[in-house]
């Protein structure tokens, strides 16, 4: 396998509770790129903690620059990124106690949760960092 999941083919029985579509891009490219470590992440915290419905994962550069301020190169563009649906404020707090010790990008909103897995090795200066929407 890859390095990145990009198609069926390269996916995992292990992560049961997830499909390819739920990771690829919106703008209709469908694109999709995941990095293996995010997707046994996310497919733990549906072990732990229940369901988690992913907003948004991975966008191509060009999707990302329309609807990001990060630009062309923004972490979703990497495959080790995504938001994840927050229902309420108890559901964010669980949410933020799972993911705030396992990732190394967090950012909170009143909708959702960002997380990534993004570090200075890949070009993420700011990372370990918490954030507010």
């Amino acid at each position: 396998m890859s390095i990145l999941v990009r198609e069926q083919s390269d996916w995992k029985e292990k992560w049961t509770n997830f499909s390819l579509n739920e990771f690829k891009c919106k703008c209709g490219c469908n694109r999709v790129e995941v990095h293996p470590d995010l997707l046994d992440l996310l497919q733990t915290a549906r072990e732990r903690i229940g369901p988690i419905m992913i907003n948004s994962a991975y966008r191509c550069p060009t999707h990302n620059d329309k609807v990001s301020n990060t630009g062309e190169n923004g972490p979703h563009t990497t495959g080790l990124a995504c938001d994840i649906h927050v229902s309420d404020s108890q559901h964010r707090k669980l949410l933020v106690t799972f993911f705030a010790p396992r990732v190394y990008g967090l950012g909170i909103a009143k909708t959702f949760l960002h997380i990534d897995l993004l570090s200075k090795a890949d070009g993420f200066d700011m990372r370990p960092n918490c954030w507010l929407y």
